[in-house]
């Protein structure tokens, strides 16, 4: 495994089905996931849940990048932001309760470029084949889980979509994210 590629190629590596730079990637943002997550100490909630969605956030990073728009970098921290401010959202109840200093300016983000159907061609295949690859790695019951939880829906939301408990959601991504980490 090469250590001196660029954001943009170990994307493209990944999206092309090289899971294996996945782990690289991570471990090139996992200071500034760390960082992020030191900031929500105050929150009373454990900062490893907050390392997990930043991880997590990576991975639905790399799914829906588009390097026409933002460079990865700019790109992967507004994902993990969000995505720990999201975490603090369901935890708390609701987001009028996120504490001021933990919110953050978010850049406007242009909309894919849709007049080029090769690029939404190329896209879309590789889309497909990362969620392939996760359908290998994951039960149906995680894969689904993963699913409803990437389209943002809460826990209590996803129990109810699948027919599970709470706690059978938060098993799953408990199982979904140690996967990830491997």
């Amino acid at each position: 495994m090469q250590e001196n590629l660029s954001d943009n190629q170990l994307v493209e590596l990944i999206n092309g089905g090289d899971y294996k730079y996945l782990q690289q990637l991570i471990n090139r943002y996992m200071p500034y996931i760390i960082s992020v997550a030191s900031r929500y100490n105050a929150s009373g909630l454990d900062t490893e849940d907050f390392i997990q969605e930043g991880v997590l956030a990576i991975f639905s990073a790399v799914k829906t990048y588009d390097a026409t728009k933002a460079s990865f970098k700019t790109f992967v921290c507004l994902c993990i932001n969000r995505a720990m401010s999201s975490a603090l959202s369901r935890a708390v109840g609701s987001a009028k309760h996120i504490p001021d200093n933990l919110i953050s300016p978010i850049d406007d983000i242009e909309l894919a470029d849709t007049s080029d159907p090769e690029k939404i061609l190329i896209e879309k295949e590789a889309i497909s084949n990362l969620e392939s690859s996760i359908k290998k790695d994951l039960s149906k019951l995680e894969y689904d889980v993963l699913v409803e939880f990437l389209n943002g829906k809460s826990y209590a939301d996803i129990a109810d979509t699948l027919g599970i408990t709470a706690k059978s959601v938060d098993n799953a991504l408990r199982r979904i994210r140690a996967k990830i980490k491997q």
